[in-house]
């Protein structure tokens, strides 16, 4: 039976009721993160630098599988695909409760990099798509994505608690909850619907055809100045907040902090991301221009002030002052991440905003892996204090090279832009 205009209405606003829901349970690992660092330490045995080096690897698949998922998308749909993730997703955290080795987690690494980049590239456009045409659309994005993040923010504050506690009980608790949420989050996906009416889906193309296609999309990236500066930005900044998850928790380790403790802080994190994430489009509001100066150039110097305080691990005042600095780099993040994809999607289309997700995370992925390969390496020679010192320093001169050449480029009215700026504003791009 063909969907008519009036059923894809219908399925956009269920949607956009769904969405907060899924995303609330589903954009990252609950019950994960807070105790993974210490489950492949303590319970599986693995070094800190293998933690790290494994996470380097995971984020290099994860660019990997960016260009053959982004084909699969176009393909068979969002939705599938965003199936798909969650499953794999899934499966992923059932099998790193049964490894037994370290190479059995490389194996779960490429299992888990393919999930995340399925679900990563529907996610985020699967609520855009629902939305109404017009000038307010990013804005209304921004705050339905913003409330979303405060609700995972939120949620995932309390099963970090609950991670912790349980940790101490036995190591293996939190990674059955987690893979619990995951099942969860494959069951909520089944729920959303396809918004394109049967006679306008796009026939499969030919390999050639849709390499084809990607030529053309990344003509107009290396073209486009505001998308090209946008996405290298993103790439260094959310390379250093995820090459750094790990480190955090080693920087604990460090300072004697007891495992039921882990929960509790990242718990208080989560919160500051959560309560900052709602704010997405005041800060956009109260910044405009100068909002991702403003959101990026605090944390890297975070970062190397951490260092400097971390030399001295055994003060209470030191570890103070460093849950206080981990505090406002979460209070970033959160309204970040919902500004990012609405700044990316401005001026563009259902067919390229896939595409240039795809690209943001796979920029980013490859930053992220340069980070996590050397915070492994680093620590290998010296310790984490000094590891984040380096690191701050390296981001923080690359974020402010790039802010200083996209004065004038980005954040410009659209008539300031050049037609390749906005070539894909329109429902088909300008010839």
């Amino acid at each position: 039976m063909k969907n008519t205009k009036e059923q894809i209405i219908r399925h956009k606003k269920k949607n956009v009721r769904i969405f907060p829901i899924y995303k609330t349970v589903s954009w990252d690992l609950l019950f994960y993160f807070p105790i993974i660092f210490l489950f492949l330490t303590q319970v599986k045995g693995l070094s800190a630098s293998q933690v790290l080096f494994a996470d380097a690897f995971y984020t290099l698949l994860n660019t990997f599988w960016q260009l053959p998922v982004t084909s699969l998308v176009d393909r068979i749909g969002k939705k599938n695909c965003l199936i798909i993730g969650n499953v794999l997703y899934s499966l992923s955290i059932l099998a790193m409760i049964f490894m037994q080795n370290y190479y059995e987690l490389l194996i779960i690494q490429f299992i888990y990099a393919l999930g995340y980049s399925t679900k990563g590239i529907c996610e985020s456009n699967i609520l855009y798509d629902s939305l109404p045409t017009g000038k307010k659309r990013g804005k209304v994005f921004s705050t339905i994505d913003g409330k979303s993040a405060s609700y995972f923010y939120l949620f995932d504050s309390i099963s970090s608690v609950i991670a912790g506690f349980t940790f101490v009980i036995n190591g293996y608790i939190p990674m059955i909850l987690c893979f619990i949420c995951c099942v969860i989050s494959t069951i909520i996906s089944f729920k959303f619907r396809h918004t394109v009416i049967l006679e306008e889906k796009v026939k499969p193309i030919s390999l050639k055809e849709y390499f084809g296609q990607l030529r053309d999309s990344l003509g107009f990236f290396a073209k486009s100045k505001r998308i090209k500066l946008l996405i290298s930005l993103n790439a260094v900044f959310m390379g250093l907040v995820l090459g750094i998850v790990n480190l955090r928790s080693s920087m604990l380790s460090e300072m004697k902090v007891p495992e039921e403790y882990f929960g509790v802080i990242f718990a208080l994190l989560q919160l500051s991301a959560a309560f900052t994430s709602r704010q997405s489009n005041k800060i956009h509001n109260a910044f405009r221009n100068k909002t991702l100066t403003y959101l990026t150039i605090p944390v890297t110097i975070s970062c190397i002030i951490i260092g400097f305080i971390g030399g001295d691990p055994l003060s209470k005042s030191s570890l103070i002052l460093i849950f206080l600095l981990y505090l406002l780099q979460y209070a970033i993040k959160g309204p970040y991440q919902a500004l990012i994809s609405r700044y990316l999607n401005n001026f563009t289309n259902r067919k390229i905003r896939p595409k240039i997700t795809a690209l943001k995370h796979l920029s980013s992925n490859l930053f992220t892996a340069g980070i996590s390969l050397l915070c492994a390496l680093l620590l290998e020679i010296t310790t984490t204090a000094n590891t984040f010192i380096i690191i701050g320093c390296i981001t923080t001169i690359f974020i402010v090279l790039l802010l200083d050449y996209m004065r004038g480029r980005v954040g410009l009215k659209p008539e300031q832009y050049s037609k390749e700026d906005i070539k894909y504003s329109l429902n088909r791009p300008i010839k």
